[in-house]
């Protein structure tokens, strides 16, 4: 553990991740005093997502970062399937034009990619403390009644005083709920994943994704892969690896009295997925909750002396997490460094960090998804539904045979107006392209 060199600083961040580094580093700039403390051993032991940071909100915390930083692969390539039992309709885009900079986006592994993160902070001037749990926030008492966050008490017993605490704590958010800016959470507020990591070649993925170099893809998927829920399965290509998530709502896991891992070999087993996972070996395993977006449930993001970003904010939108992390962690760090000019850390100047969050372009993508969310609720099985409608008009006309096209395409009709009526059928295809256009 590294030891800590005052009892006081302007700024104490609690969480390592994109929104805590990002927001270190920017203070360390204007020469802010600012500690980092992170639970882990390093920044990334204990992180887990998808696989893929965008290039445009890390540029604006370290312009050329992909020249040094630890990436695995530059994404050309998006797809979405919509998987039957033994078939995929695929939608997708390639760039080629991505692979060169400055890029669009990067696969990476976050303890790899965190850990160089968090040491730009320290080169900034940034502290960070690892290997350390902070347990409760300390107060000051201002008047009879208000008090104002002053720093934290370590699971060390170690108290460490401050101007202003930023709360990147991620998705459990404890303190955020200690503080008082949230609401106890339910098992339908938090969605969970799990992630394996299966070495491969670097020639063997460039041949099976159709990728040279560092090029890389990134494929969701949706339907019969995730065992008739709602849920989220992704693969994204390392460079001598891949990565396989698969999500869901905790609730719909408890209703539906299933395992993630199950869902997993599921997914595994499928005769699509089988030929790019084969002759693969695990190397990692990790599992995490995030929280299940939307705009009602968003905390109160400020109070004196205190700021909520990343995670503990519920800054998600589809699977865009990790930059609106650091987005807010560069709001945050304006706002600080405002308070600190005017030595004004009291809600009154910190509110403007809520105003930048909900007057950002991201913000427009959280509220369509609680409207999208909610549709959801109500038709559970509206992606199973729609993906084996798909698969099996496109067998239907992909299948040679003694029948015209246009008698063809009338059975197609046909059959899918039996599975259901057309007006759901629309409404489900409609909220479906909603639901994947956040993505």
């Amino acid at each position: 553990m590294i030891k800590i060199t005052a009892k006081h600083y302007d700024v104490i961040i609690v969480g390592a991740g994109p929104a805590g580094i990002a927001a270190a580093i920017k203070l360390a700039q204007n020469n802010i005093p600012v500690l980092v403390i992170e639970r882990g051993r390093y920044p990334g032991a204990k992180n887990m997502f998808g696989g893929a940071i965008y290039r445009k909100p890390t540029a604006k915390v370290i312009p050329n970062f992909w020249e040094n930083a630890p990436l695995e692969r530059s994404i050309i390539t998006e797809e979405l399937w919509l998987m039957d039992t033994t078939s995929a309709v695929k939608l997708g885009f390639s760039g080629v034009n991505f692979s060169k900079p400055p890029h669009n986006k990067f696969s990476v592994i976050r303890s790899k990619f965190d850990n160089w993160f968090a040491q730009q902070a320290v080169t900034a001037g940034a502290e960070l403390l690892t290997n350390t749990v902070v347990i409760d926030l300390v107060y000051q008492q201002q008047g009879l009644i208000k008090k104002k966050v002053s720093g934290v008490k370590l699971d060390s017993g170690t108290t460490i005083s401050a101007n202003i605490v930023l709360l990147a704590e991620g998705g459990q958010a404890k303190l955020t709920l200690q503080a008082g800016l949230r609401d106890k959470l339910k098992a339908e507020d938090f969605r969970l994943y799990i992630k394996e990591e299966l070495a491969l070649p670097q020639s063997e993925i460039n041949s099976r994704f159709n990728l040279k170099d560092n090029q890389g893809a990134i494929i969701a998927m949706m339907g019969q892969a995730v065992s008739n829920i709602i849920g989220k399965v992704g693969l994204w290509t390392n460079r001598n690896s891949l990565s396989l998530t698969i999500g869901a709502n905790l609730q719909k896991l408890n209703e539906h009295d299933l395992e993630l891992q199950e869902m997993m070999a599921h997914f595994k087993s499928h005769p699509l997925i089988q030929n790019l996972i084969k002759d693969t070996e695990l190397i990692n395993y990790k599992s995490l909750t995030v929280p299940d977006g939307g705009y009602h449930k968003l905390p109160k993001l400020y109070d004196d002396g205190i700021l909520v970003a990343g995670n503990a904010a519920r800054l998600v939108a589809g699977r865009r997490g990790s930059d609106l992390a650091m987005l807010s962690g560069i709001y945050a760090a304006e706002v600080i460094t405002q308070a600190h000019a005017a030595q004004d850390y009291s809600a009154k100047i910190l509110k403007i960090y809520e105003q930048k969050i909900k007057n950002s372009f991201f913000m427009q993508d959280i509220k369509k998804e609680t409207t999208i969310n909610n549709y959801y609720r109500t038709n559970p099985q509206i992606e199973c539904m729609l993906s084996k409608s798909l698969n099996n008009a496109a067998y239907k006309f992909f299948d040679t045979g003694f029948i015209s096209t246009s008698d063809k395409i009338d059975q197609i009709k046909s059959e899918t107006l039996e599975m259901q009526p057309l007006p759901q059928t629309i409404s489900d295809l409609f909220y479906t392209i909603k639901r994947w256009s956040v993505y």
